[in-house]
């Protein structure tokens, strides 16, 4: 372990404004997130339990989930082409392409990310229908309606203006095409109260839209909302889950961002778990 580390902190984006996507890029960029492809295969997005007395399923098992519930709700056919917004390290894209049979193109502003999934996807031997590209998700570089269906797992959060994203979407995407979403959201907002946020340093969550806004968002972009559903509590132990995993990872992220970096990362996830005011959603809509 290196101990000449000690000054170095994790990735930051000033958390008064709306992040850039260059911000958002560098931020996962940071060699912190070569670590964490260790946890759930890859996946860097928000477990989903199921109260349903089964049994308590770990938290890899609930980032499948995720997907899951988010490959029912865009319900794809055999051979349909997909788009992924904010792909992460493509550990989703992979999971729809085998259930579905379909092909999948993410799209990222990470440098790494979109080099990590097109690996993983060659490894995989899915690399004919599942790429990654580098791209701005509010600038689309494809062609009108040249998708069947589009989604966007935890990735809206990052976006400084939804619509435009939403627009974008909408342009690339055929009639009728599904548009399922999971993002972190702040519930019943009360303006004239502070939040009682007590994240310092924080990097990535100055985008997040009050959850009453959502279906004005999607409208404004000319999206039908199908659904909007509070799923604040089917997610809830996932911030235990990522403080548990940061702990047992201690000596690997001491090593990469030092010992303060590694208190204050801690610290930061720890604190999003005592914030009442965050909530998770799912969100579908459909072009007309």
């Amino acid at each position: 372990m290196t101990n000449n580390a000690t000054t170095k902190k994790p990735p930051t984006v000033n958390k008064t404004v709306a992040p850039e996507p260059s911000d958002i890029g560098h931020y996962y960029d940071h060699k912190v997130f070569d670590l964490m492809t260790q946890l759930g295969d890859g996946n860097l997005h928000y477990g989903y339990w199921f109260d349903s007395g089964q049994q308590e399923a770990t938290f890899d098992q609930a980032m499948v989930q995720m997907t899951d519930e988010m490959i029912r709700r865009l319900d794809p056919a055999p051979g349909d082409r997909v788009l992924d917004i904010g792909c992460g390290n493509g550990t989703p894209a992979m999971q729809l392409a085998r259930a579905r049979d379909v092909e999948v193109v993410g799209i990222s502003v990470s440098a790494r990310q979109v080099e990590r999934g097109n690996r993983r996807a060659r490894e995989a031997g899915l690399a004919d229908r599942v790429r990654f590209e580098q791209v701005d998700a509010m600038n689309l570089p494809f062609d009108d309606a040249s998708f069947d269906h589009c989604w966007a797992l935890e990735s809206m959060l990052h976006m400084p203006d939804k619509q435009q994203v939403l627009s974008e979407a909408l342009r690339v995407v055929k009639p009728g095409a599904r548009m399922p979403i999971a993002d972190m959201v702040y519930l019943n907002p009360d303006p004239s109260k502070p939040r009682t946020a007590t994240v310092s340093d924080t990097t990535i969550y100055a985008a997040l839209t009050d959850i009453g806004d959502y279906p004005g968002i999607f409208r404004a972009a000319g999206w039908t909302v199908l659904e909007l559903t509070d799923i604040t509590s089917e997610t809830a132990k996932t911030y235990d889950g990522y403080v548990e995993w940061i702990r047992a990872h201690r000596d690997e992220y001491v090593d990469i961002i030092g010992v303060e970096g590694y208190e204050l990362f801690l610290h930061n996830q720890a604190a999003l778990g005592k914030m009442p005011e965050l909530g998770y959603i799912f969100a579908t809509a459909q072009r007309p």
